[in-house]
């Protein structure tokens, strides 16, 4: 008798401790916003492995850019931290004592997001233009018969996800992908805006790209406006939608440069004619391949994969992240270059974690980013992720640092900002039409933990759930 009531009470205190753990995710469940929400929840302690609180935690939901720590993580351990891409510019053809190339340039790419990019150069992106041009001119070139030349896939490839929804494609958070990429596949589209009512004047493009703008916008009242930018992936043809700000000079939206690799060469081509190299010929995107007979005249090296995993996640890059994807898929699979590659690189992606014994049944992955809503993971795959990279990866310091801390930097540089107590985050969002979702780590009490929690279909506004998530992570 006295060991039952010994039992009995061992139970009850047991069963008390584990309902003082859950009162904050009972709290956060149960909440009147996510009635009608999926949600997943998975919280370990890393130091122990000890899970502390879960909830749906194997449910596939979509994770919006979270996904960008699969896709980080993924490249960190295939490629190691200090990868670079190349770029190189080759002289085809034979070099007159005149100084004529008999022939053209041919520009070579090995998916190098970074080519020009604002967010590593800044003010400097166009510098790999000037030593391009020096990179020629040393080699005595001072005409050029057939023009320039740079690589790009066959017209079947599918330069962006299949599963991008309509409103998305166009705009710069959905760019194209292709072997040659620059300027970040994005350019800025600027508009003079007259009275209330009235269609907005389009000024120019910054660069200049050539497409065919149906301009369907008109103006509002001030800060009212929302414009965006669709179009079908290499079609110069783009239709603008929704409305602009009355009365506005140089008001700009940005858009997706459609086929980069053509773009580049009618740029560049035009670069060279400004500093006085004649161009002949027709530039533009070609199939061929360097032979050892072609003369490289120069390449350019991007910033090394820790740099721009880093910049992936602190800015959630969606350029970035589907390049990466799209690196996985051509340097580690067999690739059909009538499909979008980096849905290619998923099964790679998958068997590689299976590999290291990470359950990667659950996946549905559609692209890099975490733009697709078709795009599927668990929170419990996503701590695992975690898990692995904080305790086994040869790369932990690099991927923890590639997370933004939260209430100081990044996307997340107001998130638990006001509320945190002694805690210290490094965290990535994602947000996308109906999903919210954070996973990361947290450091509370010198405990430290990977947590994931996913919710789909909530109800109310986002800034609600938002302080909802930071108070059950300051409370499990």
């Amino acid at each position: 008798m006295l060991k039952i009531r010994i039992l009995y009470v061992y139970f009850f205190l047991f069963s008390l401790n584990i309902q003082g753990q859950n009162v904050a995710l009972n709290s956060f469940v149960k909440s009147t916003n996510l009635k009608h929400a999926g949600i997943g929840i998975n919280v370990i302690e890393l130091e122990s492995g000890k899970t502390i609180c879960k909830y749906n935690e194997h449910l596939a939901l979509t994770p919006a850019s979270t996904m960008k720590v699969l896709t980080t993580a993924s490249a960190l351990e295939i490629f190691g931290k200090d990868y670079t891409y190349e770029t190189k510019v080759y002289a085809v053809g034979n070099i007159n004592q005149s100084g004529v190339l008999d022939g053209f340039l041919f520009i070579k790419g090995s998916g190098d997001p970074t080519l020009g990019s604002q967010y590593l150069y800044e003010s400097d992106k166009k510098s790999f233009l000037t030593d391009w041009l020096h990179a020629i001119q040393s080699a005595g070139i001072k005409e050029i018969t057939e023009g320039v030349k740079v690589e790009q896939e066959p017209d079947c490839y599918e330069a962006c996800s299949q599963r991008w929804i309509l409103e998305d494609v166009g705009n710069y958070y959905a760019p194209e992908i292709h072997s040659v990429n620059v300027f970040d596949n994005s350019y800025l589209l600027y508009f003079k805006t007259g009275a209330e009512g009235t269609t907005p004047d389009i000024i120019k493009t910054e660069p200049k790209v050539n497409i065919i703008f149906r301009n369907y916008l008109n103006t509002v009242s001030r800060n009212a406006g929302d414009a965006y930018i669709r179009g079908f992936p290499r079609s110069q043809e783009k239709f603008l939608y929704g409305s602009l700000n009355a009365n506005r000079n140089n008001i700009s939206i940005k858009g997706s440069i459609p086929n980069p690799p053509s773009f580049l060469a009618e740029y560049f081509s035009n670069y060279l004619i400004e500093n006085g190299i004649k161009i002949g010929g027709k530039s533009g995107g070609t199939q061929y391949s360097a032979s050892e007979e072609d003369m490289i005249l120069t390449k350019t090296t991007s910033k090394p994969l820790s740099e721009i995993i880093k910049l992936t996640n602190f800015k959630s890059n969606n350029h970035y992240a589907e390049a990466l994807s799209y690196s996985i898929g051509r340097e580690k699979t067999e690739v059909d270059a009538c499909t979008f590659i980096p849905e290619q690189s998923i099964s790679f992606i998958s068997d590689f974690w299976k590999r290291k014994g990470i359950d990667s049944s659950g996946l549905a992955i559609y692209d890099g980013s975490g733009l697709s809503p078709s795009n599927a993971l668990s929170a419990d795959f996503l701590t695992s992720i975690l898990t692995y990279m904080y305790n086994e990866s040869e790369y932990a310091d690099t991927f923890y640092a590639s997370l933004p801390e939260a209430g100081k930097e990044g996307t997340v540089q107001n998130f638990l900002k006001a509320k945190r107590k002694n805690v210290s985050a490094h965290i990535k969002s994602g947000s996308i039409r109906g999903v919210q979702s954070y996973t990361g780590y947290i450091q509370k009490k010198n405990k430290h933990y990977a947590f994931a929690i996913i919710v789909n279909n909530f109800t109310g506004t986002r800034a609600a759930l938002r302080s909802q998530i930071e108070t059950f992570l300051l409370n499990f």
